[in-house]
């Protein structure tokens, strides 16, 4: 009798094999189950991550720029980014402007600025670039897309630091083409530097705007007493009374030398020859003399019309044109003196390193990407077990 008639086939399955897979099942729907959480919270997201990085993310192009900001007083450099120490004279100053670009260039004005003169909206807004790296993409899923959300996602795109050893500032641009990264960049180096010409021209204007009022006040002052002047001597028909009066009085003296010479030559002829007929002469000539005296005398003086209150008035003006003469040059020295004060305190931005064009991309940087989200995803499922933990410990007392 054949014992071998009831074995199994080499084909067919034993009990012994069912039970073993179905244990291998078991366990690894067990451990399935008893990791779910930790499959979901953590594994699913980072392989997420894996496949947004290798798949979708889009390249991102980073252009430096380093730059200084220089004053004609102080050549220590000056940095645009933050408040430095000042190294020598008039850097205090120059600080001061450093917060103004500072916050210039990383404000809504500058935003704004390139939006309307570079287009910046649809740098960040490429075709290329995925969904949740440029602007738009966000639009869609709830967010705004106006201009405070890209305000922020501008403040993300356009940074500006300060190397605290050499106080140069360092411009960084971010887009998804390197050409625009660099025009981006350019563009914002251009700015700063208008910024800095304007802040030159208000710091100037301000210098110099009072001591140009004086100037002109006392221009004015001048003009107003020239034309005083000029219709007085309309009104004496004098052009300068007092160079007029010389040779009047010159004259007058000449008389008055002329009737001593008569009288004496009067009185020895009285004395040596009292008949003589000249005697009548000398004493009519004498009289004439007198007479003609008197009448010039009331030209000098002794009446509103004579010379005296015309030199009087004259003078009283030539006084008062002088004097604002003086006003007038002083203030036109306090003036080139502001000039030169400005010139002095004159800013201009320096540029070390102009914007380059990258080579390769710097973003997304993956490996950082990935380890940050697994650790930051294992690091809250641990917390969150532990917490359900103690939550469960608690109920069980």
């Amino acid at each position: 009798m054949n014992t071998d008639l009831h074995a199994p086939d080499e084909g067919s399955y034993r009990p012994e094999d069912v039970s073993v897979l179905a244990r291998l099942l078991g366990g690894i729907q067990n451990r399935i189950r008893d990791n779910l959480y930790f499959i979901i919270f953590v594994i699913a997201p980072t392989l997420l991550t894996v496949l947004y990085l290798t798949l979708i993310a889009t390249p991102q192009y980073i252009s430096e720029a380093h730059f200084v900001v220089r004053g004609h007083s102080s050549q220590s450099g000056i940095s645009l980014s933050n408040i430095l120490q000042s190294s020598g004279g008039g850097g205090g100053v120059s600080s001061e402007n450093t917060y103004v670009v500072q916050d210039y260039l990383q404000s809504r004005d500058a935003a704004e600025l390139l939006i309307k003169q570079n287009n910046l909206l649809d740098v960040y807004t490429r075709p290329e670039a995925d969904f949740i790296a440029r602007f738009s993409g966000l639009s869609g899923l709830g967010f705004k897309k106006d201009f405070e959300h890209f305000y922020k996602y501008y403040q993300n795109h356009v940074l500006v630091e300060q190397d605290t050893e050499t106080n140069i500032s360092i411009l960084t641009v971010r887009t998804f083409r390197a050409a625009d990264s660099q025009n981006v960049a350019r563009a914002l180096l251009n700015a700063g530097e208008n910024l800095v010409n304007e802040i030159n021209r208000r710091q100037r204007e301000n210098l110099i705007h009072m001591t140009s009022l004086d100037v002109q006040a006392s221009e004015a002052k001048l003009r107003e007493i020239n034309q005083k002047l000029a219709e007085y001597r309309n009104v004496v028909a004098l052009i300068d009374p007092l160079r007029q009066s010389t040779p009047m009085i010159s004259f007058v003296t000449n008389l008055q030398n002329m009737l001593t010479s008569t009288n004496m030559q009067l009185n020895q002829l009285q004395q040596s020859a009292p008949n003589s007929p000249l005697i009548a002469a000398y004493k009519r000539q004498a009289a004439i003399l007198e007479e003609q005296i008197k009448q010039s005398g009331k030209l000098i003086t002794g009446s509103d019309e004579s010379l005296v209150p015309k030199i009087t008035g004259y003078d009283d003006l030539m006084v008062q044109r002088e004097l604002q003469q003086r006003i007038l040059a002083s203030n036109v020295a306090s003036l080139e003196a502001a000039k030169q004060q400005a010139n002095q305190q004159m800013i201009y931005v320096d540029e070390v390193a102009q914007p380059n064009a990258p080579d390769w991309p710097e973003y997304p940087r993956n490996l950082l990407v990935l380890s940050i989200v697994f650790m930051s995803l294992l690091g809250l499922y641990v917390m969150g077990k532990l917490l359900i933990a103690s939550a469960q410990e608690r109920n069980l007392h």
